[in-house]
């Protein structure tokens, strides 16, 4: 939950940062970016550590790094110190997701969706608490508390890592054997880009609307970005039900589908009109994340899974990282809500990649 919630401080604190560093919307973007590329090239090296050491040890390491890290930030006094800490951070926040939604597909055979959507869920929540924290900071304190807090949530967890995550059976260490048959690796190759589909809009998502909001509605913005996001949880409960039911990769497509009107009205609407519409947008974009990783069980064997689990990452927070910065470019010549409009054309591409994906899936029963 912790690294959910740093995935939101820079986002709900982009105006306060800005000012106080006395940077644009496009540096500051270009910093998020780094620490976003390095939240997911992390990632690779532990799916591969994942066989060797288990998920105990990498979790409650990832966390203490996060504790170190989160407090070096919050007694940072300039932007080259602040930047250099976040990269830290992002390196260390890394390791959870390759590790934990491994451990998730392991210890779950049956209802994978159901599993990944309560995982997902307590991810909705930290999402939330991440304005909320940010919120609480600056009406209280400074930008700088809210990083200083962060540490001290992983100082609280680490010990429930140690005592309550299942020793798991040591799996044999991946090799290039594993990756010779052509027809998986052309399904990969065509799930990754889907993965960047979706890293790219997330980025966009969580990084532009806080900004969005805090130039409309000022100082309850944080607030209402914090419900926004909760409200993600309905999304990722609804997509782990229905897909242990239907066809995950033509629900998706249908996600997709709907997300393309609801990012080209961000730039339309306002007031109550903008609230609503985000809400909905939150619920879709979180019914995402349970159907990626149920995917991707369907798709990659037992030997490899955690390296797909590290590259999906990887991709989704890592290259993806880059839509920080151009939207950045965006904003700081235009405005944060032409970014949504722009970005919206991401998702019929994701769809004719699903179409293929299926196609692709058939072909290698025959």
């Amino acid at each position: 939950m912790s690294v959910h919630i740093i995935m939101m401080l820079i986002p709900s604190l982009y105006i306060e940062l800005t000012n106080y560093f006395l940077i644009n919307a496009s540096q500051l973007g270009f910093i998020f970016s780094l620490a976003s590329f390095c939240y997911g090239v992390g990632s690779l090296p532990m799916s591969f550590l994942y066989n060797k050491f288990g998920p105990k040890k990498l979790i409650a390491f990832s966390q203490f790094g996060i504790l170190i890290s989160a407090l070096s930030v919050s007694f940072s006094n300039s932007i080259e110190a602040f930047a250099i800490t976040n990269i830290f951070l992002g390196i260390f926040a890394s390791i959870h997701h390759p590790v934990s939604l491994t451990l998730i597909s392991e210890v779950f055979e049956k209802n994978i969706s159901k599993a990944n959507a309560f995982h997902g869920v307590f991810g909705s929540i930290g999402v939330s608490l991440g304005p909320l924290i940010a919120f609480f900071a600056v009406s209280n304190f400074d930008w700088k508390s809210a990083f200083f807090i962060v540490a001290l949530i992983n100082l609280l967890i680490i010990p429930l890592s140690i005592f309550f995550i299942p020793k798991t059976k040591k799996l044999d260490i991946v090799s290039l054997d594993d990756f010779k048959d052509k027809k998986q690796n052309n399904i990969l190759k065509i799930f990754f880009a889907i993965s960047l589909v979706v890293g790219l809009s997330f980025t966009i998502f969580n990084t532009f609307l806080p900004p969005v909001f805090s130039i409309e509605f000022g100082e309850d913005s944080n607030r209402l970005v914090s419900l926004i996001m909760l409200s993600g949880f309905i999304g990722q409960i609804l997509s782990g039900f229905l897909g242990d039911k239907f066809n995950r990769s033509k629900l998706l497509s249908i996600v997709f589908l709907l997300l393309i009107p609801l990012f080209i009205l961000i730039f339309y609407l306002g007031n109550f009109s903008l609230i609503s519409i985000s809400v909905l947008l939150a619920i879709m974009m979180y019914s995402i994340q349970p159907l990626i990783n149920s995917i991707i069980k369907e798709i990659a064997p037992t030997s490899i899974r955690s390296i797909v689990f590290g590259s999906n990452f990887f991709i989704m927070f890592g290259v993806s990282g880059l839509a920080a910065y151009i939207g950045g470019i965006v904003a700081d010549y235009y405005s944060f809500k032409v970014i949504f409009p722009i970005f919206s054309l991401l998702f019929p591409l994701g769809i004719v990649l699903i179409y293929n994906l299926n196609n692709q899936r058939k072909v290698d029963k025959c």
